[in-house]
């Protein structure tokens, strides 16, 4: 149907007009089967009092007059009777469409309650509007002309379109690329720059949950799948904190992921363990420690830690390097052999300093070791680090070192004897006499007695005092032990012979000796003549100084000495130490010292 003020086609059903508004009537018509047969419509208030027939198959349209009376026809007859048996010749003059005088048929009737025209009956003419009103005509293959509202709606509605498409295209166009873009990085593997954009993208489409985790855990799948464990670990890593700090913002719109950021964490525990599984059997050890290390609790991640430790421990000590095996078998000594094997490294690594020299390091590593014969290795050790010293003229280095040489492994006394030797001669040289003196003493197989009076008696010639303490000490050894120089330096210093010994008696003057058995109850007596060319006399007071380094309380005696006279000190045999024991008197006149006198208390 279309609109006769518009020319709008509508359909049948439609009774006002979507474009310019005006109302019709609905008409329900019949419709001939006839594909050519029409309907004729009237309409009182037409332009003209004409109106058109359209006739069926192999008619002609015929003009009506003003009064309804058919135009003469000059035309050929019909090879077909018109309906109602009459032909087209000879028809009756018609009035309001019927001919005159004839009643209408079969009990039609025409528009407006007229009967049909020239007799014949028309269909779909029923319910037909009063005269007067306005109807739609729909005719075959013909369109009515366009009306001005139309013609406007058809012009604006294109331009509202193609607007509404450029604002779309405006605000979703750069969208959808660079969504797209997004992807395409993804794939790319330039997942940082497709996260960027994704983050840029806000809510649009699923952007939101992509910048916040999926985009990682789609890439870290990708790379799963590819069996890079170790990266899709990583990636899984990042999704899961990403997803983590999104969850805590609380910001999310649309719909929510599907992936929990746990869900994230549990899968990064999962590639983290199978890439050390496959580092561990690559024999990469180190990379397989860390990535089971990120694997947390992941089945026995903790367990594969060690056995990896365990096992670049064995490969470091196949490659010899003793420091890093040492350092990480320090950590699992639990772990099934490794306390051998640290032992063992131990040993090894003092083996391999020995030979290069470094024998203070050695002796450390095989004292740790308690492996094999370790303790013969460390007095190795010490030994050539003596010999090392000695050769450097480092007497005192060298006399330490040989003193940690164990007896049992090598007897270094002859070596030590060699050291002291060459320092007392130094001292010598250096007119250090104490010091010498001191060296000499020291000396244990090897004779040098004769060097040790030397090395006194020109500390006595140097401090050639009687207030010297020393000086008297080293007079009262050599004048005890024989020598002449001494006695002489000492009568000079002194003035008075003076002579002690020892024996066990109080009154015995005549056993005398230099040495005496402690213990048992025994007591000892130190006995003291003195003897003067005059009438001189002295008070004196003496002290014992014991082997141990401990001097007893000062002795006094009540009456002066003179010449011809004898004193006598007792000490008690069971509390005196063994060893070679001193008495010292002194002059309490002058304060000077005139009797040292060394004895051996056994």
């Amino acid at each position: 149907m279309y609109c006769d003020n518009c020319g709008c086609e509508m359909r049948d059903d439609i009774r006002v007009c979507p474009v310019c508004g005006k109302q019709f009537p609905l008409i329900n018509y019949e419709q001939n089967s006839d594909e050519d047969s029409t309907t004729v419509l009237t309409s009182a208030n037409a332009d003209n009092d004409s109106t058109t027939v359209l006739t069926g198959s192999g008619m002609e349209n015929q003009p009506l007059t003003p009064a309804g009376q058919p135009v003469p026809m000059h035309q050929a007859p019909s090879e077909h009777p018109m309906p109602g048996g009459m032909p087209p010749q000879g028809m009756m003059p018609q009035q309001n469409g019927m001919p005159n005088g004839m009643p209408p048929q079969n009990g039609m009737s025409g528009p407006g309650g007229m009967p049909p025209q020239n007799g014949i009956p028309q269909p779909g003419m029923r319910n037909m509007p009063p005269v007067g009103d306005d109807v739609m005509i729909k005719k075959k293959g013909e369109k009515k002309p366009m009306g001005k509202g139309a013609k406007i709606a058809l012009i604006t509605i294109p331009i509202v379109i193609v607007l509404a498409i450029g604002v779309f295209a405006f605000l979703f166009v750069p969208k959808f690329k660079k969504y797209n873009d997004a992807s395409d990085m993804i794939s790319q593997g330039k997942i940082e720059e497709a996260v960027t954009l994704y983050k840029d993208l806000g809510n649009f489409k699923d952007s939101y949950n992509l910048a916040n985790g999926d985009a990682y855990y789609q890439y870290a799948e990708s790379l799963e799948k590819e069996g890079k464990n170790l990266e899709a670990a990583e990636y899984y890593n990042k999704a899961a904190k990403s997803k983590q700090a999104a969850e805590k913002d609380g910001k999310q719109s649309g719909k929510a992921s599907e992936v929990k950021s746990q869900d994230a964490f549990d899968k990064a525990n999962q590639c983290y363990y199978s890439a050390g599984m496959d580092q561990m059997n690559a024999a990469s050890y180190d990379a397989a420690i860390d990535a089971f290390k990120n694997a947390g609790s992941y089945k026995d991640a903790s367990d594969k830690v060690i056995e990896c430790t365990y096992k670049k421990a064995q490969s470091l000590i196949t490659a010899k390097d003793y420091d890093g095996a040492i350092e990480l078998l320090t950590t699992i000594e639990d772990y099934e052999d490794s306390a051998t094997l640290l032992a063992k490294c131990y040993y090894d690594k003092g083996s391999e300093l020995l030979k290069d020299g470094k024998y203070d390091d050695a002796y450390d590593m095989f004292t740790k070791s308690e492996y094999d014969d370790y303790a013969d290795k460390a007095s190795e050790c010490t030994y050539q680090k003596a010999t090392e010293y000695y050769k450097n003229k480092d007497y005192e280095n060298a006399i330490k070192s040989y003193n940690k040489v164990d007896a049992g492994y090598k007897d270094c006394v002859k070596e030590k004897d060699k050291c002291y030797i060459a320092l007392a001669a130094q001292a010598v040289k250096d007119k250090d006499y104490k010091k010498a003196v001191e060296y000499y003493e020291n000396v244990e197989k090897t004779d040098v007695s004769n060097k040790i009076v030397n090395a006194k008696l020109a500390y006595i010639k140097a401090n050639k005092n009687a207030s010297n303490e020393l000086t008297m000490q080293y007079l009262g050894e050599l004048r005890y032990s024989g020598s002449p120089t001494a006695q002489k330096i000492y009568t000079e210093l002194v003035k008075w012979d003076i002579q002690s010994f020892v024996n066990s008696s109080e009154s015995d003057l005549d056993d005398r000796s230099d040495s005496i058995k402690g213990g048992n109850g025994n007591d000892i007596y130190i006995h003291t003549a003195f003897a003067f060319s005059g009438s001189d006399s002295m008070n004196i007071s003496g002290y014992v100084v014991y082997s141990d380094g401990n001097k007893s309380d000062s002795i006094s005696f009540s009456d002066p000495v003179v010449d011809g006279w004898s004193t006598w000190v007792k000490i008690l045999g069971d509390s005196a130490p063994k060893g070679v024991t001193y008495l010292y008197i002194k002059n309490e006149d002058t304060k000077n010292i005139i009797e040292v006198y060394p004895f051996t208390i056994k």
